[in-house]
């Protein structure tokens, strides 16, 4: 068997280069060699979550693993053949469970049969996809390409506690479809929500009300949420529904972030999306992109790709045959395109 030989401090140097080769290794049964792992992070090394994204893996594909250790820089992957079943693993801490599921989904859609997956752990945490990214934004556009993949809350989680829980239901892939996504269509609603557990009321309040006033004229819709979590948190979403798609921007609250901030930040990120002629946010069109090259391909309009984008597009092309194309467009788009 060939092992591919992962360095973790190429490109942008984080947990998404382990993501993606750890899900592409037990798919191609390809067994992979991990050096510097996560290199360009304030603290390298195998995090919790990064851990269990590693031992999920080898679980559901009977998989071996060596040097899997809190802080390890190195690591072996040795794939088996992929299961599906009942699965749950907890982070242990409040480490995102989306981005587990990033690690492991693509892996279950080539199961021998139908799969259910609990995960324990974060769901609103700081620099990671929120639930809600994944249940309204990606996994619609997963559907589109072919898969049958739905998610459920069963209860929020929160940094620094954690606690959330999620279930994932899903189907072994049958038939790829290409993906195209050139054109957004008008903004149908947009939704301002604060979302919090053991919070002031008129924090959220004040959120809901600067994110609607920075984002100018048009009708929004708000609402402001209590949950039931283990521990005290807040988040701050503003979701654009188009005619073609539909993209979500969040803000986690922070100790040391105001309220103003977290409103800002997400009205920014909306505002620039909204301002360009781009469909996919440029954190859809990193997600995207192993999918794509998995199925029947496929393009998309989206922002100038991030570090991360590019990083994906160079891990997948170590384990695939494809072709990844980004053109820029020259009026601040790029239209990505996988051809097979």
């Amino acid at each position: 068997m060939n092992t591919i030989e992962i360095d973790g401090s190429f490109g942008e140097g984080g947990g998404q280069i382990l993501r993606t080769s750890l899900s592409l290794a037990a798919i191609t049964g390809q067994a992979v060699h991990f050096t510097k792992i996560r290199a360009n992070r304030k603290k390298p090394g195998l995090m919790r979550q990064h851990r269990l994204c590693a031992v999920a893996t080898a679980e559901i594909c009977g998989g071996t693993l060596t040097g899997a250790e809190i802080n390890s820089l190195e690591m072996n992957f040795v794939p088996g053949r992929i299961k599906g079943g009942e699965y749950c693993f907890d982070i242990g801490s409040a480490g995102c469970t989306t981005l587990v599921a990033q690690t492991i989904l693509p892996v279950l859609l080539f199961a021998d049969k139908p799969s259910l997956v609990v995960l324990k752990g974060g769901t609103y945490v700081s620099k990671a996809p929120s639930f809600d990214f994944l249940d309204r934004v990606f996994l619609p556009c997963l559907r589109r390409m072919g898969a049958d993949v739905t998610a459920n809350l069963v209860r929020p989680g929160f940094y620094p506690v954690g606690g959330g829980e999620v279930v994932l239901e899903i189907q072994p892939i049958r038939k790829w479809r290409p993906l195209e996504l050139v054109e957004g269509g008008e903004v149908i609603c947009g939704r301002i929500t604060a979302l919090g557990c053991r919070l002031k009321q008129e924090i959220m309040d004040d959120e809901v009300s600067i994110a609607r006033e920075k984002m100018g004229d048009g009708e929004w819709l708000t609402e402001i949420r209590e949950v039931d979590a283990l521990g005290s948190g807040n988040v701050l979403f503003l979701e654009l529904e188009r005619q073609n798609i539909t993209e979500l921007f969040s803000v986690c609250g922070e100790y040391d972030l105001s309220r103003k901030a977290v409103a800002c930040r997400v009205a920014q990120m909306a505002r620039k999306y909204l301002s360009s002629k781009a469909v996919v946010g440029v954190f859809l069109a990193d997600q995207l992109l192993l999918y794509m090259a998995l199925g029947q391909g496929g393009k998309y309009l989206t922002l100038p790709p991030s570090l991360h984008t590019e990083t994906n597009a160079e891990i997948i092309r170590r384990f695939l045959n494809v072709e990844i194309e980004m053109e820029n467009l020259k009026n601040g788009t790029y239209m990505i395109e996988v051809k097979k």
